[in-house]
């Protein structure tokens, strides 16, 4: 294939598509291959009509040939789509289209995007800074203007003519216009067999039925509904995303990507699939979904709510064959310790609210542990240790002796300290180095453990290794084909640690099988979490079974403008010593933001105010603004602040002047009780 051209028509159809933004829709994959010239050439879009042969490729689109604009791509000279990825030659593909049609409608550009002055070149850096940076196409913006000119066709052609990382001289280089004259001689030819084409399929189309439907070029742009059922959502999700939901639902499969890919609704896809497939086989089908939070689970099962159109989640197990239960781990570990363990002897059910509760504890008893231990410990305690304890608030100590404490005292020596002394460090955990480090951090251990048997209370990881106790037994090996799933689904696996992770292998219905699938984000996976590596654990889902464990990494992110995206994977990828042990899960994402969806996105701006009273005031006024610039409803409108007091004051001012509002509250743990904290208000 030498060149490609493609009419304004087109392009605008291109950078509209949602499918043709990410190589994870198969269009989008197809596209990228067919401009490859790996195979003929494909494009699924109505309005789109391709004219393939052996020298290149028109896309184009209905009118008169000398009405429209053009760009062509020299794909002997630019080479641009056989020096890149699939994924990063489709980026660039999407980002030289937007840059053309700003060009042909006199749009804004941006810092990547520039008009050499003094010249009739144009550069584009399509690729962000991190991830070959030094890429860029050049363009010519007035190929053969001498011709164009004598035939009223000026200032209609974009000429594509090199791409890579080298640089030149722009006001000096003369691209090779040979087969740009080629295609700008060949375009009266391919537009009437175009519209000859075209008028055999409306004769076609006329000859079927007496309707005859006319589509009109721009379709107003419709926001869809976040609660859409099962088989309204298959059409609008990527191939990674149906290839996932649709594998076998009888081996393990981790689903892997950064956050706002998809993963938590393809999950649920996943599961409400494999109980779709049991309710037509009339086969026996209990499905376990688990959450790490209440809010979590209260967010899915209103999800679930629409998806489900059969209502698996609320049937009786007992009377259905296909019955599904949202759970968090500590309803669910409840239900086996029901006879051991009252509601009020949890520190909370709600995981994170129970970590949260458990850190201040911890923060108690490293003070004490400070003020009557410390002094005894000190001349035998490592250097580096010693300074760590002397120079960190409590605060900070604390989450790294919760992680010490869960994880290896309770979790590998089951809080007995002659084991805890044979137990090697953890790794992003305490800077214990020998026992006496040990033996301060099991007094803290200690102290921790007489506050919870004072107030009568099991933290979360006290229920799960009780709960591991009670399932690894000869009963419940007997009990677990009556009562154990046939289906787990975890959500946001990297939200738990080693312990809690332990415990889903006892919930099958069989210890043959492992019919787990579970989400994780690795860059949330801060701390490690008390995993050796993610991948051993991972691997040891699959011991039971002997079987590999299965994987689909998702990379389109849905959920953030390609903005905030290249803004965080700026910070993963910026080589900080705080980010070098982390994967930067951000690397080959790629954004689904159509050109409409940028269109709405707004810049992040920064204004000073006198004093509160008008702050409060043009924020009001900021947010009106945004909602007529984003397209956005009321309710999708957030007004917040980091200070409480400020907060109060806009919750006044807002009840004076609106009529309906909703204000978003956090019920904060503290040492005491809840706390209600206002978090925003909503509109």
């Amino acid at each position: 294939m030498r060149y490609i051209c493609i009419d304004d028509g087109a392009v605008a159809e291109l950078i509209s598509g949602r499918e043709f933004q990410s190589v994870d829709f198969e269009e989008g994959d197809e596209l990228i291959r067919s401009l490859s010239g790996i195979g003929a050439f494909m494009i699924r879009d109505r309005v789109i009509t391709h004219f393939q042969d052996a020298d290149g490729v028109f896309l184009t689109t209905g009118g008169s040939w000398k009405n429209k604009k053009y760009l062509v791509i020299d794909c002997d000279q630019s080479k641009l789509f056989t020096q890149l990825p699939k994924s990063d030659s489709l980026t660039s593909f999407q980002k030289l289209l937007r840059f053309c049609s700003k060009i042909w409608s006199n749009g804004l550009y941006n810092k990547s995007e520039k008009i050499i002055t003094g010249t009739t070149k144009a550069i584009v850096f399509p690729l962000n800074y991190a991830a070959n940076s030094r890429f860029r196409i050049a363009i010519e913006r007035d190929p053969s203007n001498d011709r164009l000119t004598k035939r009223d066709m000026q200032g209609r052609f974009l000429l594509v003519y090199k791409s890579g990382s080298a640089g030149a001289d722009s006001a000096t280089e003369v691209a090779d216009e040979s087969n740009f004259r080629k295609v700008f001689e060949r375009l009266p030819e391919v537009y009437r067999n175009v519209h000859k084409l075209l008028d055999e399929k409306r004769t076609e189309k006329a000859q079927d039925g007496q309707m005859v439907s006319t589509a009109l070029d721009y379709a107003p742009s419709v926001r869809r509904s976040a609660f859409l059922p099962y088989g309204e959502w298959m059409p609008l999700l990527t191939s990674q995303q149906r290839s996932f939901i649709r594998s076998p639902f009888s081996t393990p499969h981790r689903l892997q990507g950064p956050a706002g890919t998809g993963k938590t609704l393809a999950l649920m896809l996943r599961t409400i699939e494999c109980l779709n497939k049991a309710e037509n086989k009339q086969t026996q089908c209990n499905a376990l979904m688990v959450t790490h939070s209440e809010a979590t689970r209260q967010s899915i099962k209103t999800s679930l709510a629409a998806i489900d159109e059969n209502k698996f989640q609320d049937r009786e197990r007992k009377v259905e064959l296909a019955t599904l239960s949202v759970e968090t781990l500590a309803s669910l570990c409840a239900r086996f310790l029901s006879q051991s363990i009252s509601e009020s002897e949890f520190i909370d059910r709600d995981a994170q609210d129970s970590k949260i509760l458990q850190r201040f504890y911890i923060e108690e008893a490293i003070g004490r542990a400070r003020e009557h231990d410390y002094a005894a410990y000190k001349p035998h305690l490592s250097p580096q240790f010693r300074d760590f304890l002397e120079g960190s608030d409590v605060e900070n100590l604390a989450p790294l002796f919760q992680h010490e404490i869960s994880i290896l005292i309770k979790g590998r020596a089951g809080d007995s300290f002659n084991t805890y002394q044979n137990c090697p460090p953890i790794s992003f955990g305490l800077p214990i180095e020998n026992n006496a480090d040990k033996g301060f951090a099991f007094s803290v251990f200690e102290r921790y453990q007489g506050q919870l048997a004072q107030n009568s209370q099991f933290d979360t990881d006290d229920v799960v290794i009780s709960a591991i106790g009670q399932l690894d037994t000869p009963i419940w090996r007997r009990r677990r084909a009556r009562e154990g799933f046939d289906f787990i689904a975890i959500d946001e696996t990297h939200l738990f640690n080693i312990n809690e992770l332990h415990v889903f292998h006892h919930f099958t219905r069989g210890s043959d099988q492992l019919p787990i699938s579970f989400t994780v984000d690795q860059a949330q996976a801060v701390g490690d979490r008390g995993w050796g590596s993610v991948e051993a654990f991972f691997e040891g889902m699959s011991e039971p079974s002997g079987k590999h464990v299965q994987k689909t990494v998702l990379s389109a992110v849905f959920r953030s403008s390609p903005a905030i995206r290249d803004f965080c994977h700026s910070i993963l990828a910026s080589g900080a010593t705080l980010f070098s042990n982390f994967t930067d899960t951000l690397n080959q994402t790629q954004s689904a933001f159509t050109v409409e969806d940028e269109r709405r996105s707004q810049p992040i701006s920064y204004s000073e105010y006198a004093d509160d009273a008008t702050l409060i005031s043009s924020a009001f006024e900021t947010a009106e603004a945004l909602m007529s610039k984003t397209d956005s409803s009321k309710s999708q409108v957030l007004i917040t602040s980091l200070d409480d007091s400020l907060i109060e004051k806009m919750q006044e001012y807002a009840r004076g002047k609106i009529n309906q509002l909703h204000i978003l509250i956090d019920e904060a743990i503290t040492r005491q009780s809840k706390k209600r904290k206002i978090l925003g208000i909503l509109f």
